[in-house]
């Protein structure tokens, strides 16, 4: 049975839906009830042509412009250390990290039937559809109860980007790419120890094509926005931060 809470919030347009807390939101809404209300802010946004400003997609999770989230996608090819800056950012600073990846693959030994799913559509071959994983994002988010993120391996191309800003409402506050020449991340993925069956000389050049053919022109469209903070991941983790964390300390309040 769904509480009265959470028959009011359901019961809500889009766009009159009130403002609610972290804590409101967490005791409100059940997994179903979350992908209810998702599916009902995707349905709107999709369909209508009022800006984000009028969108009030708090129970999915934010926006920033709602719920006052500061969003910062990490970008850079594989082995680029993106998990590596974002556990240092997350041990300094304090900030959430959500990886995509991590999400799904938890998704899909869950045991629901969505995450049998995906993990069919995996091992098919087929491309597991944005709105799922914005759809992953939004709930860690929400379930959180913080307000600054760290996003992941996410977008991994331009179809992903466009979901998420349709299905949020929102953009990312600006983008962190590690810029990292192929040689160098093919000698880290070749020698780290994680049990990974796509750490093969192989799957790492397919990885780097997609890379290159997927995620370049998401870093090329945030760059033509002014929201790409681009840093040299050449150098040793530790150097790399150094100059990393300077983006957050310098202006924390227009930044995070």
């Amino acid at each position: 049975m769904l509480s009265r809470l959470t028959r009011q919030v359901l019961s809500c347009s889009v766009h009159t839906l009130p403002r609610l807390t972290d804590c409101q939101i967490g005791q409100a809404l059940s997994a179903s009830a979350f992908h209810q209300y998702v599916n009902m802010a995707s349905a709107t946004t999709a369909s209508s042509q009022t800006g984000a400003k009028d969108i009030d997609l708090s129970l999915a999770g934010f926006p920033v412009t709602t719920l006052n989230r500061s969003i910062v996608f990490v970008l850079g090819g594989p082995g680029s250390g993106k998990g590596t800056q974002c556990a240092r950012l997350v041990e300094e600073f304090g900030i959430v990290h959500l990886s995509a990846g991590d999400l799904l693959r938890a998704h899909m030994k869950s045991g629901s039937q969505e995450g049998n799913m995906v993990a069919q559509m995996i091992k098919d071959g087929q491309i597991v559809p944005s709105h799922v994983t914005i759809s992953l994002l939004q709930k860690a988010m929400a379930d959180s109860a913080q307000d600054k993120f760290l996003i992941d391996g996410f977008p991994r191309n331009d179809e992903n980007r466009n979901a998420f800003e349709q299905q949020t409402g929102s953009e990312p506050d600006f983008v962190l790419f590690l810029d990292c020449p192929e040689e160098v991340m093919e000698k880290r993925l070749l020698g780290r120890q994680e049990g990974r069956t796509d750490d093969n000389i192989e799957s790492i050049k397919k990885r780097f094509r997609v890379f290159v053919e997927s995620s370049m022109p998401v870093i090329k469209h945030y760059e033509g926005k002014g929201k790409l903070r681009r840093f040299d991941a050449t150098p040793p983790p530790s150097e790399v931060f150094q100059q990393v964390k300077k983006l957050f300390v310098r202006a924390p309040a227009s930044v995070l």
